[in-house]
């Protein structure tokens, strides 16, 4: 037991968890703290006190804490270093907002931009083109900014600002720029060993 001030003592109270759950969140007392994703499926031991949730392994070494809640919202108690990446990703994109897409676009050039922007404006309400831009922008992170700008004005010329078509002319333009990965361009060679070879 935990001394407090004035001679006071403090009761814990233990949760023990066969697995935690896939959503990598305990319940405890009608909210949900979260532990490190890589530990679902595992054993878990839980010990709040009035001001603290510890969450321990079932070797009872401390995973994580948190403050407890007694707040009717949030329900869900999450630390982002818990989450696993593709959560990280969907709230990355809900924390946004259009002008944030545009500023991002805008490293690229005026193309990029042009499209993101029609992009954000071809839906009625722009959250509902958050995806398609973080996916594009995302996509291009590790190319050339030439190529990227390339492929944007390329999608502003058919009029397709879509972020299915801008994947398939960057696809296009790469295949365009290494040809030699394609089978068909395989260098012909003496030791090499054609179809008839095996008949």
């Amino acid at each position: 037991m935990k001394p407090l001030p004035g001679g006071e003592y403090t009761t814990c109270d233990y949760k023990a968890v066969l697995k935690v759950p896939n959503n990598y969140h305990i319940d405890y007392d009608g909210h949900y703290y979260s532990v490190l994703y890589t530990y679902c499926g595992k054993p878990a031991i839980l010990k709040a006190t009035p001001s603290e949730i510890r969450i321990c392994d079932q070797y009872n070494r401390l995973i994580c804490t948190h403050r407890r809640s007694y707040k009717d919202f949030p329900l869900y108690i999450t630390t982002d270093e818990h989450m696993p990446p593709e959560h990280l990703y969907y709230q990355e994109i809900n924390s946004k907002d259009g002008n944030y897409y545009r500023r991002w676009a805008s490293v690229f050039g005026p193309s990029m931009s042009e499209l993101i922007d029609r992009i954000l404006k071809s839906s009625k309400h722009e959250e509902q083109a958050f995806n398609a831009c973080a996916g594009i922008l995302h996509r291009v992170k590790a190319i050339p900014k030439g190529i990227a700008e390339e492929a944007a004005r390329k999608c502003i010329e058919m009029n397709s600002c879509r972020y299915s078509t801008y994947r398939q002319v960057l696809k296009k333009m790469e295949c365009d720029e290494h040809p030699e990965s394609s089978p068909e361009s395989l260098p012909s060679h003496e030791n090499i060993r054609g179809k008839d070879y095996y008949k």
